[in-house]
Order: structure tokens, then sequence, then C-alpha cells
């Protein structure tokens, strides 16, 4: 008979103590990275002379940013323009005759009387419009008086219903093409540098929405209130019996056709 060759097992594997698998070797896992995207910029870089301008270009517009935003925090506490100026802006105007306002952040909530009452401040208010389809809240507000017109201006950066509305100056018309609406915002950024100017004049200055209290006149009665002749003194009646009594004298003496 043929011997047939025993297989052995195979070798139990040798667990370590802080192992917990119960294997005898570990593996390293190699972590690859992941690829990172080219922007436009790395890929194609622009020229050294071209980005000089490019930063030029990028601090001049934030200058101006800047001082625009100092321009509408100055707005505040603006005075109003002055008679001769309202003058010489309402000529630009076609319609000059109506004295319209364009008010700005209105609350979509506030009435028509709400505003009438808010600009009554200024003087007395001839119409208030706000449109029917409108995607921001504003409304058009006409003055009666030019002067009612000048103070209207105050009310700009006032607050009416909860809200900061602005003022500016605006034409009668429901339907304003793109020309017209570039032409007001030039004139409104023009009457915005004149009240910055204004600080310095007082004739703009002393405009004010508090009305000036005159003082009340006293009615006087012409009898009651006549002022009583004082008495005379002895001198003055002495005086004044001398006088008398050589006027007489004399006319007794002319009488008699004495000449004296």
């Amino acid at each position: 008979m043929a011997k047939t060759k025993r297989k052995l097992p195979p070798p139990a594997p040798i667990q370590h103590e802080d192992d917990d698998s119960g294997s005898d070797y570990e593996v390293d896992r190699i972590i690859r990275p992941t690829k990172v995207a080219k922007t436009v910029e790395e890929e194609f870089p622009l020229p050294a002379q071209v980005k000089k301008d490019l930063k030029r270009s990028k601090g001049t517009a934030e200058d101006e940013s800047d001082e625009e935003s100092s321009e509408d925090e100055d707005d505040g506490a603006l005075p109003t323009l002055t008679k001769a100026q309202i003058e010489q802006i309402l000529q630009t105007v076609k319609n000059n005759k109506r004295l319209v306002l364009n008010v700005s952040n209105v609350n979509f909530t506030t009435a028509k009387e709400e505003i009438e009452q808010h600009f009554r401040q200024a003087g007395r208010v001839k119409s208030v419009r706000i449109p029917k389809r409108r995607a921001s809240g504003f409304a058009f507000v006409e003055m009666l008086e030019p002067e009612g017109f000048q103070k209207a201006f105050l009310l700009d950066c006032s607050y009416l219903d909860g809200r900061q509305i602005r003022v500016r100056l605006s034409e009668s018309g429901k339907k304003k093409s793109h020309q017209k609406i570039l032409l007001l915002e030039q004139k409104n950024s023009e009457i915005r540098k004149m009240r910055k100017k204004n600080k310095k004049i007082t004739e703009a200055t002393d405009v004010s929405l508090v009305p000036k209290v005159l003082p009340k006149e006293v009615e006087r009665d012409p009898i009651m209130d006549k002022q009583k002749a004082k008495p005379h003194t002895k001198k003055q009646i002495k005086a004044h019996n001398k006088k008398v009594s050589m006027k007489a004298k004399f006319r007794n003496l002319a009488k008699k056709g004495i000449k004296v």
C-alpha cells in the first residue's frame, strides 16, 4: 500500500495584546492629495502693468464709494435751499408752475392722509398721489406755495410711519422716460451739493419747520389806557396867573386907547 502524506494544519496566527483585529501585521493607508482646480487668473496671468492699472482703478472706485457713503451720512442734517436757488432749479423744470416732490422709502401701509399730514409741517399740500403699480414704496407730493416747497426739503431723512423717507425733486406727469429720470437724478445730485454748501449761508439755515411765534398785540382801550395828566405845581400855577393877569391889563389899556 502506498503511503499518503499527512497534511499539517496551518499555523495559528499570533495574537498581540494591543491588536484587537487579530492580524499580525499593520496596513498603512496612503492618502493621495486631491487636485485643486486652478483659477483663470492662475492659468492666464495678467501682465504686471495691467495689474497696476486695475489696482489704481479699484482704488478710485472705492474712494468714490466712500465719498458717496459720507454724502449719504451728511444728508441727515442738511439745510434747505435758498429762494434764489429754488427759482434757478424751477427754470430748468418743464412745468415749473407745479411744485412736485418725490418721496421714497415710504411704507406700503402708509395712507395718503398720513403723508399729507406729515408734509403740512412745511406748508399747504395741494395733492398726494400714490401709484397703484409700484415695485417700491414711494409717492408724489405737490405743494401749493413756493415757501412750502422750500421747507419740504427739510423733511428729507425724517421718519414717517417708522421709516426714514427721502425727499427729492420731481416733475409732473404720470409716465417719465428713461432720459427724464436720468436728468432728475442729475438735478437731485446738484441739489444735494447745494444744500451742503448752504451750511455756511444764514439765509438757508434760518429756514426751519418750527413756525415763528409773533408777540401778541394787546388791545388798548382809548379811554381807560389814556395817560393821566400830572397835576401842576405851585410855581407853575403862579406863573400862569401872572401871564393871564398881565394880558388882561394890556387888553384894558388897549380898549381905552392907551398904547403901551
